[in-house]
């Protein structure tokens, strides 16, 4: 039975509503929902969790424990939360598929998509590039600084104050060479690439990504029907109300549900898309943790053997399989995305609480349950 959350019956009926089967899930989901994803919830010390699998072409999603602490409500798919830096792997696939567009490409400086009279620093002779920057190699903090007053690290820096920082910056290391978890990095990256398709990020997300798919709860800009759905954050840095993301939209800033995130990882794992030039793009290797001198900030939820556009390589060992994966925290959330490249399956889940200890146990579970579902 599911602690202080749905029943397994009534957890399944919600499966079953929320995306319109009309057969009984995969036995082994059900299998997974039971003790292991309870002991994934109760790992976590999370007043809530909301938890989606995919294994082939069934499904499981659902809720576990409260949407704020003390408030007696059950999350369900519905409930809407914040992604965090699994933002940056949506911006990942969309910069893939303005590469395989030719709008861009990968080698391209930063300093071309600059607003004018804006330059990007270089060091001992080498120039930020668009790959740099997808894959936390550019030379560059984790974020620009503490937020300012009246501030959040959803809504700062805006555009112009992160151009303002990089035009005066000097950077860490020379770019490709240390690779360092950088927020704003990801940030430069999405003005890079709406200056290349000629549209906003939001537009290219809404556009290119969550409309075709259906996502019709994954937005930066919440409505005020989505917000009355989100989930209450607590622990570090949490809760913060529900406000337009937008200037963190391609680093951190997307709200989800329970259900899109289904909708995304079938689209990972089980879509007619899955090995198209853009999906194979987007997770192809890039950088090796064995070639780097220093790696920074990328072990939360398991050891880092490479660096994708966005996602984080897990090397198969012992019993695990290659895992595709990336984690998030924003905002009193933590949120983890993982699949197994080519066993179409996956697993989502989100906490409502920031915690990084617990977190890492949290993923490690998630992690086993994942190694089960697509077995080395």
């Amino acid at each position: 039975m599911w602690r202080n959350s749905l029943g397994l019956v009534s957890f399944l009926c919600t499966l079953a509503i929320a995306n319109g089967l009309a057969h009984a899930a995969d036995p082994a989901l059900n299998e997974l929902a039971g003790l292991p994803v309870t002991a994934m919830f109760s790992s976590s010390g999370a007043p809530g969790m909301v938890v989606a699998l995919v294994r082939g072409s069934e499904s499981l999603v659902g809720g576990l424990g409260e949407t704020a602490k003390g408030n007696g409500q059950e999350p369900t798919g519905r409930s809407v939360f914040r992604l965090g830096s699994i933002s940056k792997v949506m911006t990942g696939e969309l910069l893939a598929a303005l590469t395989v567009e030719g709008k861009l490409r990968l080698s391209e400086p930063l300093q071309r998509f600059a607003p004018q009279g804006k330059m990007v620093p270089t060091l001992d002779g080498r120039a930020i590039t668009l790959l740099d920057l997808a894959t936390h190699s550019a030379g560059l903090p984790r974020d620009i600084g503490p937020a300012p007053e009246g501030q959040t690290f959803l809504t700062w820096p805006t555009e112009q104050e992160r151009w303002n920082y990089i035009s005066s910056a000097k950077l860490l290391w020379p770019p490709a060479t240390t690779a360092a978890y950088s927020n704003v990095g990801y940030q430069l990256l999405g003005d890079a690439m709406s200056a290349a398709a000629g549209e906003s990020y939001s537009a290219l997300l809404l556009n290119r990504l969550t409309a075709p798919l259906g996502m019709t709860d994954t937005t930066v800009r919440p409505s005020e029907e989505q917000c009355a759905r989100l989930m209450t954050g607590s622990g570090l840095s949490g809760p913060t109300p529900c406000i337009d993301a937008s200037p963190s939209a391609a680093s951190a800033g997307v709200y989800s549900t329970g259900d899109d995130m289904v909708k995304w990882l079938r689209h990972l794992v089980t879509g007619a898309d899955v090995n198209t030039p853009a999906q194979l793009i987007a997770r192809a290797v890039y950088r090796q943790r064995a070639e780097m001198p220093v790696v920074i900030g990328f072990d939360e939820a398991g050891s880092m053997n490479g660096l994708a556009l966005g996602w984080v390589i897990e090397a198969p060992h012992d019993q695990m399989p290659l895992i595709v994966q990336k984690s998030g925290g924003a905002e009193g959330f933590m949120s983890y995305l993982a699949f197994v490249p080519g066993k179409t399956a996956g697993i989502f889940f989100v906490i409502n609480r920031m915690d990084l200890v617990t977190f890492s146990a949290t993923a490690a579970v998630a992690n086993s349950i994942l190694a089960m579902l697509a077995p080395r």
